[in-house]
Formats: structure tokens, C-alpha cells, sequence
């Protein structure tokens, strides 16, 4: 009998440990600190076009809104590309100046869908038969198998690329790492800079 209530409470002690572990995992991948939506104020692209961008963030996934205009208001649509990804969430690192903490992040790219705004764009794009698609105004084209192609966006990363970023909020501010910052023994950038992103 004292040998059954011994491995009893043996394996009642092991079940309340897995327990306590697979809280302080998901603890670790929890991202409720960046969910909501995050926002970029219009401004002018490199082909005369303007851009606004959004991003919101949803348990562990994340979606990029690129929103191209006509008007410097950012209030005719040009063209708009959603991008998707899932993110888990790391541990903090610390930063190069040795003070400064930021989390980190693994990004996985998962979809690119394109939606066309003006006439002219579309006939243009199906006379081009770019991303091998048919295009109609305003409705979305799943791009997702087509990006690489040199027909396309001709993208340099696969769709399902990692991506290694560390972040911080600083008020209603998101700051990320510099893209061209000296990496640690992990990947991840040591030096932040403002994104340009705030909370809405």
C-alpha cells in the first residue's frame, strides 16, 4: 500500500510539473504585447506613388498592408498588397550599447495577395500577364506561388523564409531592429531604430 501511494503521488508530481512547464512555454510565445494595429503615416514612394502601410497583429499572426496611391493624400487607390506571416515569440536579448532590451521574433512569410485599383493598371498588368494571373479592378489575386518569378515581384526570399527581428515599444512607438546592425550568435540584430509604426 505505501508503495502505491508513493508512485501515486510520484506521478501526481510529475503531471503538476509538465503542467507548470507548458504555461511558462506558452508564457514565452505570448504576443499580446504587439497585438492591435500599427500604422505607417502616407508618404512618397520611389515611382512617384504614394504608400501607406499597416500592420496588425492577431495571436501569432501578422499581416502587412502595403497600400499604394495616386495623391500625395493617400486617397486613390493605386494598388494594395497584403502580406501574411506567422510570428513566434523568443526571449530578450539585449542590445549592442549593453542596456537597452528588446524581444525577439521569428517571422515565417506565409502568403502575398494583390489587389489592383485603376483601369489603366489592369489592363496594363493583364497585358503583361504579370504574376501569370487574370486581373479584374478592386478584387484580390492570391500571388503567394508566383512572387520568385521574374514575371512577378520577382522577390528574392521563398515564401516560408524565417525571418530573425527583435522589437520594442517605446509608448505608442514600434521600434525594430536596423536591417544592416551586426547580428548575434543567434541571427538577430543588436541595434534598434524606429520603425515609423504607431498604436492606432
Amino acid at each position: 500500500m505505501k508503495n502505491s501511494l508513493k508512485w501515486f503521488f510520484l506521478i501526481l508530481v510529475v503531471v503538476i510539473f509538465s503542467s507548470c512547464a507548458e504555461k511558462e512555454e506558452s508564457d514565452d510565445a505570448d504576443t499580446t504585447f504587439l497585438e492591435g494595429t500599427w500604422k505607417k503615416a502616407c508618404e512618397e514612394s520611389s515611382d512617384d506613388t504614394y504608400s501607406e502601410y499597416i500592420m496588425v497583429y492577431k495571436n501569432t499572426s501578422y499581416t502587412l498592408y502595403s497600400n499604394e496611391y495616386s495623391d500625395s493624400a493617400c486617397s486613390t487607390g493605386y494598388s494594395s498588397t497584403r502580406y501574411t506571416y506567422t510570428i513566434g515569440v523568443g526571449s530578450d536579448a539585449t542590445m549592442a550599447d549593453g542596456s537597452t532590451t528588446a524581444t525577439k521574433l521569428n517571422i515565417t512569410s506565409v502568403g502575398v495577395y494583390l489587389t489592383l485599383k485603376t483601369d489603366a493598371l489592369v489592363s496594363s498588368k493583364n497585358g503583361s500577364s504579370f504574376c501569370s494571373a487574370t486581373w479584374t479592378k478592386d478584387v484580390e489575386n492570391d500571388i503567394t506561388s508566383k512572387v520568385t518569378e521574374d514575371t512577378c515581384f520577382d522577390a528574392d526570399d521563398a515564401i516560408g523564409t524565417v525571418y530573425k527581428d527583435v522589437v520594442k515599444i517605446t509608448g505608442t512607438d514600434l521600434w525594430w531592429g536596423t536591417g544592416t546592425s551586426d547580428k548575434d550568435s543567434e541571427g538577430y540584430p543588436t541595434v534598434l531604430e524606429d520603425s515609423g509604426f504607431d498604436k492606432q
